[in-house]
């Protein structure tokens, strides 16, 4: 059998490779870390969570938005990022889940009205 080296035809083979490339690594990316951030249409909460006491950061304490699904825990640092849909108040929620890792610290809500496109908000929370 004898093959042909057809410029045109090598040229729409690796255009079509390409293409099934790009979408094949989108589709694992969106696979492993879900779909991207609308960057206009999403609020962005960052912040530290301390104790009232020590002013020291708390790790670990569940930091949520009332009624949405999103949720993230404040790490070593205290630092937390979570965004979330815009909407016309929010009411964060501060948790500790796991009292064995910083103790026991009280829940604590903040209700945020007004707010633009990234809030920084430094919470502090007392113990039980």
């Amino acid at each position: 059998m004898k093959t042909t080296n057809n410029p045109k035809r090598r040229k729409i083979l690796r255009a079509m490779f390409a293409t099934l490339s790009f979408s094949s690594a989108l589709f694992v990316f969106q696979a492993c870390y879900g779909t991207p951030k609308d960057a206009g249409l999403d609020i962005v909460f960052s912040g530290v969570v301390k104790s009232s006491k020590t002013s020291q950061p708390i790790e670990g304490i569940k930091v949520s938005v009332g009624n949405h699904s999103q949720y993230t825990y404040s790490d070593a640092s205290g630092r937390f990022n979570l965004y979330t849909e815009t909407d016309s108040e929010y009411l964060l929620k501060f948790e500790d889940i796991d009292s064995t890792k910083n103790g026991s610290y009280a829940p604590k809500d903040t209700l945020l009205k007004q707010v633009t496109k990234s809030v920084n908000i430094e919470i502090a929370l007392d113990l039980k």
